[in-house]
């Protein structure tokens, strides 16, 4: 087996938890102990041993009356104890395999995941990474789900992929499996008696720090709120069973101290005497609060909250200098801890140690200085999540000796160490903790750091800009910038984790900002030149066709207009040609009397002829008189006189050049005018003709 292999161990522990073909935490040792046998080929074991080969082959360190009391009451068909020693019958090797198979598909797993983990990273930092990197890469993923995350030197990268994959269900569910399964490891780790489980006993009292009391209250976001919700649900459960309150929150005068502090500044914010540090619990504060009232109003509504949940005020009373043995503060400690973080970050703030070391004294007052019993029985713990308390918690238990309780502890812990306690699965059946879901986890560390580094930023900005350093507007905008950043844990998420990464990894981020921004705007007036320009040139191109369009248009028009007139023309030249016609036998029938009369009279023989007719010649002249008078009557009632008269112009026109030119033009300008009748009345005649053309 491979060294470090902690994490599929107990991934698989979790796993055989979830079968139902295992009713109990003891039939899953068994399993693992018969693992550790076979693997080792160690058939003749002392208990001690076994505890040792179950550190060896799955890196489990159980406490080794657990083992014995696993072997004894679960493997006894299986083993012959004798001299202090277990004999197991090889019958063991028949129905391990399920467990072996389980163990190496998970490693296998994990293996990918730290891969893909290392290819992330690798990514980030733009570069291919070391083989001892990837080692330390491999070690701090180990650390970062063993919750150990206080010296993960990758856990933004971490946490940041973690997030990035929070939408592959087989990704969350292998990490999910290793969650769950140190919160039983953890649990049977420190519980010497596993019949003890399915009830928390001994009276247990929580001093709650300020950020998890704005956090029930929902100060600190949607995520906060509901860890903390989880926390008073078993806390109820376990009061309820036990019919008294055995388990109590409070919180210590430090606390309120550093709740009223919290408020006289989201007072002085409200009357503009300093400027707002965006913090998600100050923004909640101040939000819907027009007056240093309102503020004060939200104040009261807070303890009235925290009452109405029955978390109370603790006074001290005790004169702790006359209890100098449960005194945790002390100048050497504070030198100590001084030399340390000057060695490794070059800040420390000696007032915040002081207060912590402060509170540190009061629980180990309350403790009595028992500080070796377990946590089940410590009676005095002080909730924090502030990586600093946490920190100062575990170097001072070290001081009081190897195996004591610290002061502190964080809620994931208090969670996971009940949940345990009351024996609860992680199936379906139970509404599991949202603490120990892996995605809430990384969450949670980021907006920590987010928070951390907003602040700092914050900090540096007002300095930069009493200084001068920052104009008014420079330092609104960077002011409006860190407002933007997603500073709850549930604001988190793949799609803006990029940007989150680089506010984090970047120390000169509002540099690297602005030159982003220059070059976003270089690149945009370059766009918008360019844009420009195609414009225009899309305009000159547009207008060009639009001519061309016309032009193609009128000559079409032009065309059409031509043969519409020339036809009529030829059809007008058609009728003068009948009217003339008609105008000729007109004037035949007109003249012919009076010519043939006129001819007659003058005819000399003809005229003797009629003469000697005698009265007979009065038929001739009756004749001529009736044709006459017949012709004057037919031109008032008979004859077409528009006919004629155009037939008088055309046949003028025909000796006339000048007549017919005057004519043509009457009859075009005419057929002109007629034509652009036609095309304003008729959209369908435009229509026609386009598609004449094409």
């Amino acid at each position: 087996m491979k060294e470090n292999n902690l994490l599929a161990s107990v991934a698989l522990f979790s796993e055989l938890y979830n079968n139902e073909k295992y009713n109990n935490i003891s039939d899953i040792i068994a399993e693992f102990v018969k693992g550790a046998v076979i693997t080792e080929d160690k058939w003749t074991v002392s208990s001690t041993e076994l505890v040792n080969l179950l550190e060896k082959v799955y890196d489990f360190r159980l406490p080794e009356s657990v083992i014995r009391t696993t072997v004894n009451n679960r493997l006894k068909d299986l083993t012959i104890r004798k001299d202090g020693y277990y004999h197991f019958n090889k019958k063991i090797e028949s129905n391990v395999g399920y467990h072996n198979n389980g163990y190496r598909l998970i490693s296998d797993i994990q293996n990918h995941i730290i891969q893909e983990l290392i290819g992330f990273i690798e990514k980030q930092e733009g570069k291919a990474l070391s083989l001892s990197e990837q080692e330390d890469i491999f070690q701090c993923f180990n650390q970062y789900l063993l919750d150990n995350i206080f010296t993960v030197k990758y856990s933004t990268y971490i946490s940041a992929f973690v997030i990035k994959n929070q939408d592959n269900e087989k990704f969350r569910n292998n990490l999910n499996l290793i969650r769950e399964g140190l919160i039983l490891y953890q649990g049977i780790r420190f519980t010497g008696d596993l019949n003890e489980l399915g009830k928390w006993k001994a009276n247990l009292t929580i001093f709650l720090s300020t950020e998890y009391l704005f956090s029930i209250v929902g100060y600190n976001g949607l995520l906060f709120m509901e860890i903390l919700d989880d926390l008073l649900k078993l806390i109820s459960e376990i009061n309820h069973t036990n019919k008294v309150p055995t388990i109590q929150l409070k919180y210590l005068e430090e606390t309120q101290e550093e709740i009223d502090h919290f408020f006289q500044t989201a007072e002085l914010i409200k009357k503009g005497q300093i400027a707002l540090d965006p913090k998600p619990a100050m923004m909640e504060i101040l939000k819907n609060c027009n007056t240093v009232s309102d503020v004060r109003n939200k104040k009261i509504k807070l303890e009235q909250d925290l009452k109405h949940k029955g978390i109370t005020l603790e006074i001290f009373n005790a004169d702790i200098s006359k209890y100098s043995k449960y005194s945790v503060e002390d100048t050497l400690t504070i030198s100590e801890l001084k030399e340390i973080a000057e060695q490794k970050t070059g800040i420390f703030d000696e007032d915040a140690c002081l207060r912590f070391l402060k509170i540190f004294t009061k629980i180990n007052y309350y403790r009595k200085g028992e500080n070796f019993k377990g946590f089940e029985k410590t009676s005095h713990v002080f909730l924090t999540g502030n990586k600093l308390t946490l920190a100062l918690a575990q170097y001072t238990k070290d001081k009081f000796g190897e195996g004591g309780v610290p002061f502190a502890k964080d809620i994931d812990y208090v969670i996971n160490k009940f949940w345990f306690k009351l024996k609860k699965g992680f199936n379906e059946s139970h509404s599991v903790p949202k603490s120990f879901d892996v995605i809430t986890k990384a969450q949670l560390i980021l907006s920590a750091q987010l928070n951390t580094s907003i602040s700092e930023a914050y900090l540096k900005l007002q300095d930069q800009y009493k200084a001068g350093f920052l104009s008014k507007e420079e330092a609104l905008e960077r002011s409006y910038e860190l407002r933007e950043k997603p500073n709850k844990p549930e604001d988190i998420t793949a799609e803006n984790i990029d940007s989150s990464l680089d506010f984090l990894n970047n120390e000169d981020y509002f540099e690297y900002l602005v030159r982003e921004n220059e070059k976003r705007e270089a690149t945009f007036r370059a766009m918008k030149t360019e844009k420009e320009k195609l414009l225009k040139e899309i305009q000159r191109r547009d207008e060009l066709e639009r001519l061309n369009r016309e032009n193609e248009n009128k000559q079409r028009l032009e065309f059409e207009k031509s043969n519409y007139i020339n036809k009529r023309w030829d059809d007008e030249q058609y009728k003068l040609r009948n009217n003339l016609k008609y105008f000729l036998k007109v004037s035949t029938l007109t003249f012919l009397p009076i010519f043939t009369a006129i001819f007659l009279k003058v005819n000399q023989p003809i005229n003797l002829w009629i003469d000697r007719l005698g009265n007979h010649q009065w038929w001739i002249w009756g004749i001529l008189i009736f044709s006459f008078l017949t012709e004057i009557l037919g031109r008032s009632y008979l004859f077409e006189k528009d006919k004629v008269k155009n037939g008088w112009d055309w046949f003028c026109a025909v000796f006339s050049k000048r007549q017919y030119n005057k004519i043509r033009e009457e009859k075009i300008l005419k057929f002109e005018q007629d034509f652009a009748s036609q095309f304003k009345k008729s959209p369908e005649l435009e229509s026609h003709i386009t598609r004449s053309f094409n």
